[in-house]
């Protein structure tokens, strides 16, 4: 009689767990997707500042299995290449940094999608290298402009 109680007892507390995970995996799973959506919407709309936080949220609530991750990461990606084009190399690394943190940020037991890590590690570097080549431009540009002497940011002249 006594086994047959804590057999119950034990058949309970399990069912219990696996519900409550199950709800917590399907709230995550809904509330990425729509992170994800959202995110579509702001780049059709071609607001890529917001679509990089919507799909970086849309990773961040990880769940296995689910299309939106590296679909979202695929997004991210193309917004990156797309500023990094333009010369826009601070939000192409924000877009490249959000791949790498977003799936960072999910890693348990295990990390997942360690290729957008690697990938975005990659770019990153080489975003990085092509931002100083512009600022050395830039300086060397201001310099000549300045009759060799160095330019004072604040006053916009000359020292």
């Amino acid at each position: 009689m006594e086994k047959v109680r804590i057999f119950k007892a034990v058949r309970s507390a399990i069912i219990i767990i696996v519900l409550l995970v199950a709800m917590v995996w399907v709230k995550t799973y809904f509330y990425g997707l729509d992170q994800y959506k959202q995110g579509e919407k702001a780049m059709a709309s071609g607001d890529l500042k917001n679509a990089i936080a919507d799909y970086e949220t849309a990773i961040h609530m990880y769940t296995p299995f689910s299309k939106y991750v590296p679909a979202s990461a695929r997004r991210l990606w193309e917004i990156g290449q797309g500023f990094e084009r333009s010369g826009d190399y601070d939000w192409a690394l924000l877009a490249y940094r959000s791949i790498r943190s977003s799936f960072y940020g999910v890693r348990s037991l295990y990390t997942p999608y360690k290729d957008w890590i690697i990938r975005s590690d990659a770019q990153i570097n080489e975003v990085l290298a092509l931002q100083a080549r512009k600022d050395m431009k830039t300086a060397s540009h201001q310099a000549g402009a300045s009759g060799g002497k160095p330019v004072d940011r604040l006053q916009g002249g000359n020292k």
